[in-house]
């Protein structure tokens, strides 16, 4: 398919969204207001993700090419990480693929459990057998289903250009806690999903939330 619409980053259009892929109803997406210590304390605990929507235009391409440069010295990516390229053709699906993201590694570090017949559950075990970013991206191109999910949900967002394919120059990103580590998922990096040590990271670090 392709062209894929604009997620908004809004908790009351993204939870049902990820309500229908899989994620239990006594989890969900919350706004996080900043990063000084009394913001964070307003966010529910445990943690397990962020999904990031950032101003891209003159962000993406230098945080990528650090990222490259980085990247034979950083220690290898987890096998079992779930990551989930944005291929050529796909559209603004970035929203999606942060969604997608958050909630498949905070199940498989153990947050919770996805239920076997539910659609992103379905998405990772039909992709087991290629699970390279780029093969898991182009299944996503072609999943219908997934698609459809996804611009009804972009079609209920609340701002300007909601349900258009206008993402207003703007790129979704998730950091996900997964065995100790935060990993940066974008969707764009062709190289390895960006990655850095936190000791103290853990389910109760606040800045993790889901």
């Amino acid at each position: 398919m392709g062209s894929w619409l604009p997620l908004e980053s809004n908790p009351d259009v993204l939870n049902p969204f990820v309500h229908r892929l899989g994620l239990p109803v006594d989890w969900g997406f919350c706004d996080m207001f900043g990063l000084d210590p009394d913001l964070l304390a307003m966010v529910p605990q445990p943690c397990a993700a962020v999904c990031l929507l950032f101003p891209s235009e003159k962000i993406s391409k230098p945080r990528r090419e650090e990222f490259a440069a980085k990247a034979a010295g950083q220690p290898p990516v987890p096998g079992d990480l779930f990551f989930c390229q944005q291929v050529d053709g796909i559209g603004n699906a970035c929203g999606t693929i942060a969604c997608m993201h958050a909630v498949a590694n905070a199940a498989a570090s153990g947050n919770f459990a996805l239920d076997p017949e539910c659609t992103l559950a379905k998405f990772i075990e039909a992709t087991k057998a290629t699970p390279a970013p780029p093969d898991r991206g182009q299944a996503l191109l072609e999943a219908k289903e997934l698609q459809e999910m996804s611009d009804a949900t972009a079609a209920a967002g609340e701002t300007e250009g909601a349900g258009t394919d206008d993402a207003q120059n703007q790129h979704f990103i998730a950091f996900v806690n997964f065995n100790g580590r935060v990993y940066e998922l974008d969707g764009c990096n062709t190289h390895v999903p960006g990655r850095r040590s936190n000791p103290r990271c853990c389910s109760s670090d606040p800045l993790l939330s889901f």
